[in-house]
């Protein structure tokens, strides 16, 4: 079964959200104190986050990015057939699509980053990872800290931890309260204006479970480990259906109509 024309709606709707977004990002990166931007103004304007400029390198190999897009596309779609096969052969629905959508989501930010990444080779840079091995976590604050999504997370400590770097729990507390916010208006504003299903607070509640976690993980846990390893994956992945839901799903071309 095919994704329908209100899953192009949703997808074209998550887009425009996301850019106006990353707009109102850049607004507010102006108001703090400015990092430098070096000599990459563009990525400066681009990027969020002016820190996140640290972390582009020189290109030394301008081949290997574009074989790395190549072979990430090929994955990506070949998970898209198999996600469909799996999804018509066991009619498969509910919060089962989710978790099914969990490697897809992983395999469509990295290319993404990929693509970014080629785009700008003519700069002589590499654009600055999105994600770092998002699979292999060591705990719930490292999955959200060091691992996934790293343009946001630099934003975050820019924006919002640093100036409120004395009051770290607030500080907590706000980052992950401001992404629930930031996922309603690009996932559940345009699936209620496209099919008129009301999810409001779904991501929210998803956030804010695991800025619980994060607190509940330092209190539990002196130091990583296996055990915290299993935590975070409890913690992330087992309320994924909350994020990964019909809006996100049917931005990705994934929801079965």
């Amino acid at each position: 079964m095919l994704p329908g024309d209100a899953n192009l709606r949703m997808t074209v709707l998550f887009l425009l959200a996301l850019a106006l977004l990353g707009f109102a990002m850049k607004l507010a990166s102006l108001f703090v104190p400015a990092a430098p931007c070096s000599d990459r103004p563009f990525m400066c304007w681009i990027l969020p986050s002016p820190t996140s400029l640290a972390r582009s390198q020189p290109v030394a190999d301008v081949q290997r990015p574009i074989l790395r897009l190549l072979l990430l596309s090929g994955a990506v779609l070949s998970t898209y057939w198999i996600y469909w096969q799996v999804v018509g052969a066991f009619h498969i629905r509910g919060i089962c699509l989710s978790y099914l959508a969990v490697p897809i989501l992983l395999l469509a930010g990295e290319v993404l980053e990929a693509v970014v990444t080629v785009l700008f080779l003519p700069s002589g840079r590499l654009f600055p990872a999105l994600h770092h091995s998002p699979w292999a976590p060591q705990s719930v604050a490292d999955f959200w800290g060091r691992r996934w999504n790293l343009w946001f997370s630099d934003w975050f400590r820019y924006v919002i931890f640093s100036p409120l770097r004395r009051r770290p729990v607030l500080a907590l507390i706000l980052v992950f309260a401001i992404s629930g916010l930031m996922h309603e208006w690009v996932i559940n504003i345009p699936l209620f204006y496209v099919t008129g299903r009301a999810l409001f607070g779904t991501m929210m509640l998803y956030f804010l479970f695991q800025a619980f976690g994060v607190l509940l993980e330092r209190r539990l846990f002196k130091k990583q480990s296996r055990l915290t390893m299993l935590f975070g994956y409890l913690v992330v992945v087992v309320p994924s259906p909350l994020v990964l839901n019909e809006g996100l799903l049917r931005a990705l071309q994934l929801w079965p109509d």
